[in-house]
């Protein structure tokens, strides 16, 4: 009798170097990631075409598993033998380590890893320290498929044996067979890197392993296979193969047959489509809708607007009928960071790079009257001295304010069993964000827990009838962090290129810090000047995490800022602060708590010094890993714990998000102590939002368009500002036009400013908030489009006109996805197909109206993609993995220190 083997010996070091065991952990680790590859895909297809091809699927597979059974048993001798050995155990743990990263990266993230985009983490110290919060997971996973290769390993090699006997009957002629193996069974001989096999192990095996072939096996392999063996063999492989051969060469089809090792070729796989490569830019770009920029449209110079006259080509280098005249009053003979499109020496470059008169998309509102609110704008002496923008991390326009009985509430509430501890987190949650309530007017609607009315703290009694212009439907210009920045602080579209590649690019338009130095420049050099109007401005940037990360410094030189407060300022022991008092609470550096007294500093040097303020201040607690630093209390349980007794990662969110708004109400408190209040105009965006596991099926904003990562907070509050109310689909390309407006509009700037800031207003994309938004005008639509983290990949295209939301591939493969925010709002079931046929034929069913708009959009996205490449003069590849050292210039790596951009 048998005798049975412990867990023990079944675990035994000395059985993971066995052929049986390495076979066993190589197949098992395919298998389960494809398993879970499939799985995520399951929806891509009807069920009949994924059953269908389901065998094409599995292709590479099987050659991977054949590969691997002929790996394990190749012998050599001697020095050789052991470089083989160790071939297969780095092999081994190679292909474990991704199946566990890919599977781990799945179930945290709710899509595919991306090997190509994964690659640059290992040069990224930050980005390492992101990779590595899930190798917890990972590791668990790896040690799941040891222990289950392990259990199954000889089982699995002996049907192997059998299915490879079968199959080596089948398709080598006997005579070859005999001459290559003698006529044997596949047999493993112990090499030198195995242990020796026990009785047990050889039962287990099925007499296979280190067995010599049984009488009469060598005249039974060396006869002809039968006629039903045949079949059994030749039908599944044909059938393969025919499949291969119909099977539509278009998404996803070849993407759900990928598999690992295969799929870790991307690493160094080039891309395939031209529009994604180095060099690539057509001599002329056609806007793909002219009859809507024919002559009969164009509108005329008019004061300082300086007309609308496009052309449906674009030259790449054409400078005909550039009018420079309208600057020469005041732009100085010294060069000004951000206005080379200006100035007469353009020998340099290559033509204009954007020109308000021939941009076909753009719409302005500037003819317009002042919104009824602000009609009388002067006369409640709503001056502004100085101008506070916040960008937010990662910062849903949901839960700014957190509202009771909108979709995020609900989905809190649906976490929780009972009726009793729904109505405990709502008394949380009711208390989450009551700074975000005050400065966007909206009530969080919440029957209690009312917030409390502070004497001390006026702009916190600001009656429901003052306090600025709040924007509902505000979208960000880009999922990734700097790419949405470049859009609030300098009023340009990102580009279509992974990474922030343009922190080494020329920013086609002047940024706030750039505006505030040529107002600078045209004023008389006063020491005390007798009006605020006539004092100098000073632009600083201050934040509590690193700015290393993909060369935010860089790109903060190119903004323009006089003085930069980050990380490595905390940490200087020269530093008048020095050293800090909370620790590093997340991945990139310090609580925002840190910069508390240099912002303090900041507001009352202003007064002292007479100077203006621009202050550009980024907030990172809400970024992933959503830790709340330990000065910010303990975590609230808004949603009920799961199954598994398991804190949500949307609860940790709201934990962070009750941090962020509590930091905001102390940064407003700053301003009062320091007499500024009612002379500052404060805008608040965000930078992206954040999808979770609640919301959408993919949970990151990594390629990802669900409208959860879009909207975003969009702000200006002043406590003397009429209370305004915004309905728009807009973007952050709308900040600068509605700031320079309301400088201009609210008696803020001296007679030589005025004269500046109504030329340039006129130069910008963006519409101006505080004039009636114009959604259309003469057919043209103001189109609103994003690109998505990591930014080459797939572009989000919406409009202010419509309900409706194109999300097509750019520079992968991909799903083509049709929403309509009217129908469903929180894009519960999205229509999705393989090509924009099919989309455009699915969409037609639900409305002709959207099927058009469908097709309008796809053309318009693929054209802003060549006009962003050639207003940013960018000629490198789109996708990170197609760049080489030279066109990547350090976007997305950074030798020593970085912070992670999402």
């Amino acid at each position: 009798m048998k005798s049975q083997r412990s867990w023990a010996e079944i675990l035994a070091f000395r059985h993971f170097f066995t052929s049986s065991f390495q076979y066993s952990v190589i197949v098992t680790s395919i298998l389960l990631a494809k398993v879970l590859h499939l799985f995520s895909h399951v929806t891509s297809l009807p069920p009949l075409l994924f059953l269908l091809y389901l065998p094409t699927y599995l292709a590479l597979d099987v050659v991977a598993a054949a590969a691997t059974w002929n790996l394990v048993h190749l012998k050599c001798h001697g020095l050789l033998s052991v470089f083989l050995s160790l071939v297969r155990r780095v092999i081994c743990l190679g292909i474990i380590g991704a199946a566990s990263c890919q599977i781990s990266f799945y179930l945290e993230m709710g899509s595919d890893i991306k090997w190509g985009a994964a690659k640059n983490f290992a040069h990224d110290r930050a980005g390492m320290k992101l990779f590595m919060s899930g190798s917890k997971h990972a590791a668990v996973i790896a040690a799941v498929i040891t222990i289950t290769a392990r259990a199954i390993s000889h089982p699995l090699y002996a049907v192997t044996n059998i299915l490879a006997s079968t199959v080596v009957k089948v398709i080598i002629p006997r005579r070859l067979r005999q001459r290559l193996c003698g006529g044997l069974e596949y047999k493993v001989i112990p090499g030198e890197d195995e242990a020796p096999v026990s009785q047990e192990d050889r039962s287990l095996d099925g007499g296979s392993l280190n067995a010599e072939p049984k009488a009469g096996l060598e005249n039974e392999i060396s006869g002809g296979p039968s006629w039903l063996t045949r079949i059994m063999v030749l039908a599944p492989i044909i059938t393969t193969a025919i499949l291969l051969v119909v099977r539509p060469p278009n998404p996803p089809f070849g993407h759900m047959s990928g598999t690992l090792p295969f799929t870790l070729l991307e690493i160094w796989s080039p891309s395939a489509q031209a529009i994604c490569r180095a060099g690539h830019l057509p001599d002329e770009i056609i806007f793909p809708l002219p009859q809507l920029v024919s002559s009969t449209h164009w509108e005329p110079t008019k004061d300082n607007f300086p007309g609308w006259m496009p052309k449906a080509k674009t030259s790449t280098s054409d400078l005909k009928g550039w009018d420079r005249t309208l600057a020469q009053s005041w732009l100085p003979v010294g060069r000004i960071n951000g206005f080379d499109r200006w100035y007469d020496n353009l020998s340099s470059v290559e033509g204009v790079n954007y020109d308000p008169v021939r941009d076909p998309v753009r719409i302005t509102n500037l003819d317009q009257d002042l919104l009824a609110p602000l009609a009388e704008l002067r006369k409640h002496n709503a001056t502004i001295k100085h101008i506070v923008m916040i960008s937010l991390e990662s910062t849903r326009k949901d839960v700014f304010p957190f509202k009771k009985d909108s979709n995020i509430h609900n989905l809190v509430k649906r976490s929780h069993k009972t009726s009793e501890s729904a109505a405990e987190a709502d008394v949380h949650l009711a208390t989450l964000t009551p700074n975000a309530e005050i400065l966007t007017g909206e009530e969080r609607r919440f029957d209690f827990n009312k917030r409390p009315i502070s004497e001390s703290r006026t702009w916190r009694d600001t009656s429901k009838e003052m306090g600025g212009i709040n924007v509902a439907g505000a979208f960000t210009t880009s999922t990734t962090t700097f790419k949405s920045m470049i859009g609030s602080h300098c009023g340009v579209q990102p580009l279509p290129v992974d990474f922030t590649v343009e922190a080494h690019g020329h920013i086609y338009q002047p940024c706030v810090p750039s505006i505030l130095e040529l107002f600078n420049s045209n004023k008389a050099n006063t020491s005390t000047p007798s009006e605020f109007t006539s004092m100098p401005w000073k632009s600083v940037f201050v934040q509590s995490i690193t700015d290393h990360y993909d060369h935010q410094d860089e790109l903060n030189k190119h903004i323009g800022f006089s003085k930069v407060i980050v990380k490595d300022d905390l940490l200087d022991p020269s530093s008048k602060y020095y050293p800090p008092t909370e620790e590093e609470s997340n991945y990139f550096g310090f609580p925002e708590s840190q910069v508390k007294p240099y912002l303090r500093d900041l507001f009352h040097e202003a007064e002292e010094k007479n100077e203006r303020l621009f202050l550009s201040h980024f907030t990172s607690s809400t970024h992933h890993p959503w830790n709340v630093p330990k000065g910010g209390g303990e975590d609230i349980e808004y949603l009920a714990r799961n199954r598994l007794k398991k804190n949500h990662q949307l609860n940790s969110y709201l934990n962070t998000v009750r941090y962020g708004d509590k930091w905001i109400g102390e940064v407003m408190d700053l301003l009062e102590e320091s007499g500024i209040i009612d002379q500052t105009l404060v805008v608040l965006v965000g930078d992206h939002g954040m999808a979770f596991r609640e919301d959408s099926k993919v949970y990151s904003t990594f390629e990802n368009g669900h409208i959860t990562n879009m909207e975003v907070p969009l702000v200006f509050f002043h406590p003397k500002l009429p209370r305004t109310q915004l309905d728009v689909r807009t973007t952050s390309l709308s900040i600068i036009p509605t700031i320079l407006d309301l400088l201009i509009s609210t008696d803020s700037l001296n007679s030589q400013d005025l004269d500046i800031a109504s030329n340039l207003v006129h130069q910008y994309e963006g519409q101006s908030l505080i004039r009636p938004y114009q959604t259309t005008k003469n057919g043209r639509q103001a189109w609103v489009i994003s690109v998505l983290n990591a930014g080459a990949a797939l572009l989000s295209i919406s409009t202010s006109a419509f309900p409706f939301r194109l999300i097509i591939p750019v520079c992968k493969s991909g799903l083509y996805r049709f929403t309509s925010t009217d129908v469903d709002p929180h894009e519960l079931t999205p229509t999705e197909a393989n090509s924009i046929l099919d989309l455009t034929a699915l969409v037609a069913k639900l409305s002709p109206e959207a099927a058009a708009w469908v097709v309008d959009a796809e053309k318009v996205g693929k054209w802003w993609v060549l006009e962003q490449r050639r207003r940013w003069r960018y000629h490198g590849a789109a996708r990170q993995e197609d760049m080489t050292a030279k066109q990547m210039q350090g976007a997305g790596t950074e030798p020593k220190k970085h912070w992670w951009n999402t």
